[in-house]
């Protein structure tokens, strides 16, 4: 018998209705076969970003639609390829990541930096500082926060960080084992997990729902000392390597495109709820983590962007290094 507030968690979790109208993965019949150019005067380094732009709104004169740039990408060999992979813009490595040195035993990686300019700030923890970075998404800013995967002396900071940004949704890509990861949630019904000790954030486990046997979809209760509760979705998907790709690539964009529409969900809930504001602008991150926050966490994160980038393009004209 499952009781009114289990009932009411496990109702959260939908998965959208796959059609043939129009989405970015049933495209590839309609793509013609005439010629074009394969190469082109552009390069994705020639555009200067300004704080606030985004790339996909820098259209210049060699625009085209999404299919002009699948037949352009179709005819072109290797080596074309890897010449326009070096091209697209990088991040300058001398940006500052001072904070990230000034907390060494708080980073599980030496070599994976987390830059000032764009980290999250915590301020109500034990100190401000946290291994996870805001990052945009399609025409959408703070869309998802990246984190490494917690460590026992960080597992404090990653619950004042999520109640901080009123996320909804935990996306993790790496098995809570215990070991490479530590369990900052509890793993069975019913369990409890309390932490904290400048603040208390208690975890209620309200069930599992096992999807398409690729992740499990967990419903939790989470309150900090004596706030009301807010209800947090957990994704844990499991048939992603460490060293590797997923088993089957089209769970992942099924996956993707669950995050999304479970996203909107619960955000809906949070404003009938009062805890998440209705004023436009008001972000909800969702907080996405493996164990070092920057492989598969980015690449999800990457297609989770091209897909909507590939959606919104279609049929309409673009620089193709917006695409």
């Amino acid at each position: 018998m499952m009781s009114s507030t289990n009932a009411e968690a496990a109702a959260v979790l939908k998965t959208p209705q796959k059609d043939d109208s129009g989405s970015s993965s049933d495209r590839s019949d309609r793509v013609r076969s005439s010629p074009v150019a394969p190469g082109g005067p552009w390069s994705p380094a020639k555009f200067i970003l300004a704080p606030g732009e985004y790339l996909h709104d820098c259209n210049g004169k060699d625009e085209m639609t999404l299919e002009t740039f699948a037949r352009r990408l179709s005819a072109m060999n290797v080596y074309r390829v890897f010449f326009d992979y070096t091209t697209v813009i990088a991040k300058d490595q001398k940006d500052a990541a001072i904070t990230f040195e000034k907390y060494p035993n708080e980073n599980r990686y030496r070599d994976i930096r987390c830059l000032d300019n764009t980290r999250v700030n915590i301020q109500d923890g034990a100190h401000a500082y946290i291994h996870a970075n805001y990052v945009d998404g399609f025409r959408e800013s703070k869309k998802f926060i990246l984190a490494q995967a917690p460590l026992e002396q960080t597992v404090e900071q990653f619950w004042s960080m999520i109640w901080q940004e009123k996320t909804v949704m935990i996306v993790c890509l790496t098995p809570l084992d215990g070991v490479h990861c530590y369990r900052y949630m509890p793993t069975q019904s019913g369990g409890k997990l309390t932490i904290g000790t400048k603040n208390q954030y208690n975890i209620v486990h309200m069930g599992t729902t096992h999807v398409r046997d690729t992740y499990d979809a967990t419903h939790l209760m989470v309150c900090k000392n004596n706030e009301p509760a807010r209800k947090i979705l957990h994704l844990c998907f499991y048939t992603w390597p460490d060293k590797g790709t997923p088993l089957r690539p089209t769970e992942l964009l099924y996956f993707i495109a669950d995050i999304n529409y479970n996203r909107d969900l619960l955000v809906k809930d949070a404003i009938q709820k009062g805890w998440l504001s209705s004023v436009p602008g008001t972000t909800a991150p969702i907080l996405v983590h493996c164990l070092a926050g920057v492989g598969r966490s980015g690449a999800l994160v990457t297609i989770d962007i091209c897909c909507r980038k590939l959606d919104h393009t279609h049929g309409t004209r673009a620089a193709p290094s917006a695409m």
